[in-house]
């Protein structure tokens, strides 16, 4: 995660770039469908949607983000690909975390494949609840190349939920094992929308792992419906503490198939 950064670099030009073929590439190859439903995505932002990609369904999520660290660090991530299908009313399953990764610094320069996950969405209330809910079990596979794999299988489970009330408000909690020990992730979001095609968020996260060194966010989002089956996103984070990173930006675009 690493290397002094003065002004934008070529690089950054070139995932752009990427990002935007990959949007052509989905909208106009991939097959998509539109049916009455609203595609309704995990990302961006760390609290995931509490509902489940309907029978039959497959949806395809990715994005390209950029983290800059305290010490000038950075590191860019893409195209942070998720496969969503519905195998039931109640139940999806998901492969997710299919990216390639750039960390940079003063003395290193690293790149690889970081590790995939495979794992299941559970919904467990009605449709019809004002605060919905579910549960998310999730398995980290070592895929990835040395310097971005844990080399073991990490698990994790969430309870998802999200509030429809007069103050809209959702969130997620997910506790992860790693080889260092237990992890708490919480995260809190506060939704708004306007007109029918426009929401936007702010959320705070925080990511608080066993034996301490406790990160906490500012996170805010942006995602824009295309079409009933696509959409658009750009996500920022601002670290609210010394051993999280300065910042974080993302953009992202999702599709139902």
């Amino acid at each position: 995660m690493i290397d002094n950064y003065r002004r934008p670099h070529p690089r950054l030009t070139t995932l752009r770039q990427g990002l935007w073929l990959w949007v052509v590439i989905c909208v106009f190859i991939l097959p998509g469908r539109v049916v009455g439903q609203t595609i309704d995505t995990n990302r961006p932002g760390f609290s995931f949607s509490p509902n489940v990609v309907e029978t039959g369904q497959w949806q395809l999520e990715t994005g390209i983000s950029y983290t800059r660290d305290n010490d000038d660090a950075h590191t860019t991530s893409l195209p942070l690909a998720e496969i969503r299908t519905g195998v039931s009313g109640r139940v999806e399953v998901f492969l997710s975390s299919l990216s390639w990764s750039k960390a940079t610094s003063a003395t290193d320069n690293t790149s690889g494949l970081v590790d995939m996950a495979l794992g299941t969405k559970i919904k467990i209330s009605d449709k019809e609840a004002s605060t919905q809910t579910a549960l998310l079990f999730q398995l980290s596979v070592p895929t990835g190349d040395s310097n971005f794999s844990s080399d073991r299988w990490d698990p994790s489970a969430a309870f998802i939920w999200s509030h429809s009330g007069a103050l809209a408000v959702a969130g997620t909690v997910k506790v992860s094992e790693f080889s260092s020990g237990f992890q708490l992730d919480n995260g809190l979001k506060f939704p708004f929308t306007w007109g029918d095609a426009h929401t936007a968020f702010v959320e705070w996260e925080a990511n608080l792992p066993e034996g301490g060194g406790n990160m906490h966010w500012l996170n805010g989002g942006y995602q824009w419906l295309l079409k009933e089956h696509m959409q658009f996103d750009f996500n920022a984070g601002l670290g609210l503490n010394d051993r999280t990173a300065d910042y974080r930006l993302g953009v992202g675009f999702s599709i139902r198939l």
